[in-house]
């Protein structure tokens, strides 16, 4: 019914959710199709990961309300930069863990209610430094050619610090 009307954009707020992956795979399709039938753009709202890396040009991560990291989907799976992109990926069901369990993000997200003034992760980041992630928000910067980043540490990584 989205598409009857063949708008610009389309908005899909997590249309394959809870489905089975062939069905999923069958939504993609027919989104893809049409997509490229009509030359509408999309806008694909979803927290598959996978669907993510098999669908899209570029990659916009939120997390607090706020778009954390943006870059082309092959540069920011090769080069996540916020530490909340690296954790969300290191949290991927991944077959070299072996039946282990999936690595977490420790700490509980913020109330959309009661946003810190600062960076929304920053009681949950591995890498934050002084009391200016908390209490300031750090501006979205670009570090390479189509890739930002909304951090005042883009060069750490989780679990080292340079």
């Amino acid at each position: 019914m989205a598409l009857a009307c063949e708008p610009d954009i389309l908005i899909a707020d997590e249309p394959t959710t809870a489905l089975d992956v062939t069905t999923q795979a069958q939504i993609v399709e027919l989104v893809a199709d049409l997509q490229h039938r009509l030359g509408t753009a999309v806008v694909w709202i979803t927290h598959d990961l996978g669907v993510v890396a098999g669908i899209a040009d570029r990659v916009a991560v939120m997390y607090g309300g706020r778009i954390v990291e943006t870059a082309p989907v092959d540069r920011l799976f090769a080069h996540p930069s916020h530490p909340y992109t690296q954790a969300l990926l290191e949290s991927r069901p991944r077959p070299d863990l072996g039946g282990r369990d999936l690595p977490a993000i420790p700490g509980s997200p913020p109330s959309p209610f009661h946003l810190p003034s600062g960076c929304a992760f920053w009681d949950r980041c591995p890498v934050r430094g002084d009391s200016r992630c908390e209490h300031e928000l750090p501006e979205l910067v670009e570090i390479a050619n189509g890739h930002a980043v909304r951090t005042f540490y883009p060069d750490r990584q989780a679990g080292r610090q340079p």
